[in-house]
Parts: structure tokens; C-alpha cells; sequence
């Protein structure tokens, strides 16, 4: 986006060049692309701006999911110290997107710049420079940080002595549970919750279980819970973080009651690497994202084809903004889940396409046409009529001059199967 001059929002004065917002409580570097959201909605007050509207914007006409857009909004609301539930600057807007609600003014050519020490932002606040846990902190982690037993999560499979002997019921259940949870859609979820507790009634220490329903109810909530009358269009973690809703008090006992089960199945089975993921993401839906790194990074310590856990470090550092571990992390996850495929398709397959076509998006918007060609391709060569790697494919092939190719791409699509390749 061009350079904007500076401005007054309520309190804070906006630099955006310098990518700075100063205010009572001192000075707040913002990234870039939160300052260029800033800026595209105080150039039109009151004005609900649309999540398409806002990714061309912001993103340049690259598509982005939700996900990022929800991270996006919600750095901008901890940096200007806005409650999503009673803003005074962002408003969400069901199902239309966002606004600007503070009227922004043109700020004085000599206005005063404050000089009060910053204030702690509370356990929300995303820490930077040395407070954050690096990349080589978090590998040094996976070997420090090794338990004293160290099973793999993956179950081995029965003994030869066992083959004849009946099947556990409760490890019939559990895979059926695990099967539903893996779906990610509301019923699926409410369906596995009911089997991780069906278990737990007869084994209440089935550690297993335990992180399975740990799990189960974390969703719930992140996904879609929420307060009675308001419409649910949350699809991730960060989505969830800008709606405010994980702040509530009914959120929070419902996350309080997950983060208790995922430590016990810890404390039933410290080698189980599902328990250190299942405690991952209760922590990071209550905002402590550095344990929430620490208890993902000893996930893979047990197993290291937990992609699952690659996948949550990737998110939690796009919160730290840093978007090049971001993009390794899930490189790394697509590799172990086409390695893995056949041993877990019930597991990987709601993941493996929307992995590759994260990782794409990301070349795509650094501006790498190459290697985002390439990844679209690698998902299109196991997920061949997926809609979103064929839009993806056609843009980046027309923008690199081959308009040719890419409508043949799309022509090919829609010959086979009836769908416009148009967004």
C-alpha cells in the first residue's frame, strides 16, 4: 500500500511510515501489513470494509484465508489495546467484515510526542526480541526436554501372541472417536466428544481419552461455540482470538476444564505425544503461546512425525511474526503427512490440500511464483480437481505471462467438473 500520512485515532498517534502507533503509555512498533490494515480503515470511517475487500487491499490480490485475516485483526486490536467485545476502534461485522468506528483526525504538524514508559499488555501480549522463543530455542527443546520413557504416539500394533485375542472396546471407540474428530465439521466434533467421554466413564484414567476430549472441547470452543444469538463464523484459532469470544467467561471455563484433562493424560502417559498437543492448544486458546510452543515442540520429541504439532508451530509463529519459520514448519508437516498418508488417511486427508495450498499462498505473497507454481502442482498431483489449487495455479501462471495456460487450466477444470474456476 502507498505511504500514508500521520494521524490521530482517540489516544494514539499514527505514524504509519515508521510503522509506530505512540500514546499515553509510550511508544508500539506494529508490522507492516497490521499498519497497512490501520490505514486501509481509517481511509474509510464507519465504512464496513468485506474480507475479500481487505485482502485485495492488504494482500495485493492474493488470496487469503481466514485465518490470517483473523490473526491480522486481532494484532491490531492487542496493539491499540481494543476488547473485541466492547471495541472503541475495530468493529466486527457478522458475516459483512470489519470497521473503523473511532473517527481518525489529521494529526498537528507539531504535535507532542509522549514519553511515558509502555505498560505491560498482560498475558496477551505477543513478546518480542530475546523474550521469544527462537527457532534454535525450540530445537535445542526437542532434545533437552526428552522424557524418560520414549514411546512413540503411534500405536505399534498387536503382538503376534495377541492377533486372536478380542479387540478392546474401548480402543474400537476411541478410533472411531478420533475418526469423527479429524472430520472438523460441528456434528463430527460433538459426535467425537461423546465417545472420548463414553470411554472415560468406564477408564476415567484412559489417557488417551483424556486428550482426545481435551481436544474436542478446545474446538468447541475455538470453532463453534459461542454466545447465545450471535451468529458462529469462526474457522480458526486466530479467527477466534479477533472475535473476543475466547475471553468470555463461559469460554474460559470450558478451556480451564480442557487444559485439566490434557495435563492429565499427561500425567497418565508423559510419552504420549497427542497429550503435549492437546495441551498445546488449550494454552494457546488462553494466549500463552510460548508454553503453548514449548508443549508442541516436546510432542515432536516423542514423535517426530507429529505433523499435527508442526502445524500448531507454524501458527504460533505467524502470531510472533515470523513468517519464515511459519512457512518451514508447514513445509515440513506437508513432507511427513505425504509420508505418512497411507498408514493415517482418516487422520491426514481433511489436512493434506489444505497444507500445500497454505504453504503456496505464502510463496505466492512473498512474491516466489516459482515456488508457488511448484506447490500448487505438488497438491493438484495427489488432489487433482481441488478448486482452490486450480484458481491458485491459473493466477500465478497468468501473472507470469502464460495467460494461455492458465485458461486452459481453468477450461479443463470446469469441462470436468461443471465448477467455474473464477473465484
Amino acid at each position: 500500500m502507498g505511504e500514508a500520512a500521520p494521524f490521530q485515532l482517540l489516544e494514539w498517534q499514527v505514524e504509519p511510515v515508521r510503522k509506530r502507533l505512540t500514546g499515553p503509555d509510550g511508544e508500539r512498533e506494529v508490522e507492516p501489513r497490521v499498519m497497512d490494515l490501520l490505514v486501509l480503515l481509517a481511509a474509510r470511517p464507519g465504512e464496513v470494509l468485506s474480507r475479500t475487500e481487505i485482502g485485495a487491499a492488504v494482500w495485493g490480490g492474493v488470496h487469503v484465508n481466514d485465518d490470517a485475516l483473523g490473526r491480522t485483526v486481532w494484532k491490531l486490536r492487542q496493539a491499540l489495546g481494543d476488547d473485541a467485545r466492547t471495541p472503541r476502534f475495530i468493529e466486527t461485522v457478522p458475516k459483512r467484515g470489519y470497521r473503523l468506528i473511532a473517527t481518525p483526525e489529521v494529526m498537528p504538524a507539531q504535535a507532542p510526542v509522549f514519553a511515558a514508559p509502555p505498560r505491560q499488555r498482560g498475558r496477551r501480549r505477543l513478546l518480542a526480541g530475546g523474550a521469544v522463543i527462537g527457532l534454535a530455542l525450540i530445537a535445542a527443546s526437542m532434545f533437552m526436554l526428552r522424557p524418560e520413557v520414549d514411546a512413540p504416539d503411534a500405536d505399534p500394533g498387536p503382538s503376534p501372541e495377541a492377533e486372536s485375542a478380542p479387540e478392546n472396546p474401548d480402543a474400537v471407540t476411541l478410533r472411531r472417536a478420533d475418526a469423527f474428530y479429524h472430520q472438523f465439521t460441528r456434528t463430527d466434533n460433538e459426535a467425537a466428544l461423546r465417545l472420548y467421554e463414553a470411554v472415560l466413564e468406564g477408564d476415567p484414567d484412559n489417557g488417551a481419552a483424556l486428550a482426545g476430549l481435551s481436544n474436542a472441547l478446545t474446538q468447541q470452543v475455538i470453532r463453534w461455540r459461542g454466545e447465545a444469538g450471535a451468529p458462529i463464523e469462526r474457522t480458526s484459532l486466530g479467527e477466534a482470538l479477533a472475535s473476543g469470544y475466547l475471553d468470555t467467561e463461559e469460554a474460559q471455563r470450558v478451556l480451564t476444564r480442557a487444559r485439566r484433562l490434557a495435563e492429565a493424560a499427561i500425567r497418565k502417559n508423559p510419552a504420549h505425544a497427542r497429550a503435549y498437543r492437546s495441551l498445546g492448544l488449550v494454552l494457546a486458546a488462553q494466549g500463552e503461546f510460548s508454553a503453548a510452543e514449548d508443549a508442541y515442540a516436546r510432542a515432536l520429541v516423542i514423535d517426530p512425525d507429529a505433523w499435527g504439532a508442526l502445524i500448531n508451530l507454524s501458527e504460533m509463529a505467524s502470531f510472533r511474526g515470523d513468517e519464515a519459520a511459519a512457512l518451514s514448519y508447514l513445509e515440513q508437516a506437508y513432507e511427513v503427512m505425504a509420508r505418512t498418508y497411507d498408514a493415517r488417511p482418516l487422520e491426514i486427508r481433511p489436512w493434506h490440500s489444505e497444507v500445500g495450498l497454505a504453504v503456496a499462498a505464502r510463496h505466492d505473497e512473498r512474491g516466489s511464483l516459482g515456488e508457488a507454481e511448484l506447490w500448487y502442482r505438488r497438491v493438484l498431483s495427489s488432489d487433482p480437481l481441488n478448486q482452490a489449487a486450480v484458481r491458485g495455479l491459473a493466477g500465478v501462471l497468468s501473472r507470469a505471462g502464460d495467460a494461455g495456460a492458465a485458461d486452459a487450466l481453468c477450461a479443463d477444470f470446469e469441462r470436468r467438473t461443471g465448477r467455474s474456476c473464477e473465484p
